[in-house]
């Protein structure tokens, strides 16, 4: 195996580790995959809109949207913030093929190739090019699609990059300044809207810990069988603290 390769294949293995269903493989994308900005991709994101509609037809088009687009990005932001943290490293997200099944997406290739290496603000720099190139891209290609606001889609990118930040956290000593401080650095390098949402938490032990603050809803709770989530902004402040307080604990 290659160097390019050795690093790569590295990445993935701690990427997966650290998030099971995180899966990537090394090689070209299956003509089936998801592959952002490629022709014909309209038609396999329509599929996967379509899925949700047949399957909570009374959530309607807010759920929908949200939804599928939720489930296009939510594997380049993650893969990119924990390589960055966990690897040391920024994977190419060029020609990535994201595995869609029953209107799920889990599972990708990349192509062969040698990560990014660099000082992790340098790193930041390169993955937030990438993912902001990707986000856009998938953005456009989705109107076209189905409708979402643009400032409901990029805020719903903002709250995975939060997710995706406070899981490296647990894999990787990361002080909670360094983590807010982080949040800051990557919505300002990436342009996205919404501004600090980490929600610092005081526990009944005496520690502090960070929490998921989101900016926006996902619309889970449209579906009959849905709810608010416990870090949804819907929620009064309080009791989305006591929430985050609980999960913490």
């Amino acid at each position: 195996m290659s160097q390019d390769c050795h690093d790569l294949h590295h990445l993935l293995h701690i990427a997966a580790r650290a998030l099971p269903g995180l899966t990537g493989e090394i090689g070209m994308a299956d003509r089936h995959q998801l592959i952002c900005g490629e022709p014909g991709n309209t038609t396999r994101v329509a599929q996967l809109h379509a899925h949700w509609q047949r399957s909570h037809p009374e959530a309607g088009p807010h759920y929908w949207s949200a939804r599928s687009w939720s489930l296009l990005i939510w594997q380049p932001i993650y893969l990119s913030v924990l390589a960055v943290y966990l690897c040391g490293r920024a994977p190419c997200l060029a020609n990535m093929g994201q595995s869609m099944n029953e209107g799920s997406v889990h599972g990708f290739r990349l192509p062969a190739h040698c990560p990014y290496r660099g000082d992790r603000k340098a790193l930041m720099g390169c993955a937030s090019e990438q993912l902001t190139a990707f986000v856009e891209t998938q953005l456009a290609e989705f109107n076209l699609v189905a409708t979402i606001y643009p400032k409901m889609a990029r805020l719903l990118a903002a709250d995975c990059l939060r997710a995706a930040l406070l899981l490296a956290q647990r894999n990787e000593p990361i002080s909670d300044e360094a983590l807010l401080e982080a949040e800051r650095d990557w919505l300002g390098a990436l342009g996205l809207p919404g501004g600090g949402a980490l929600a610092v938490l005081d526990l009944d032990d005496g520690r502090t810990c960070l929490g998921m603050g989101r900016k926006v809803c996902c619309q889970h709770f449209r579906r009959a069988d849905g709810e608010l989530c416990d870090s949804c902004p819907k929620l009064d402040r309080d009791e989305r603290l006591q929430r985050l307080r609980a999960l913490a604990c």
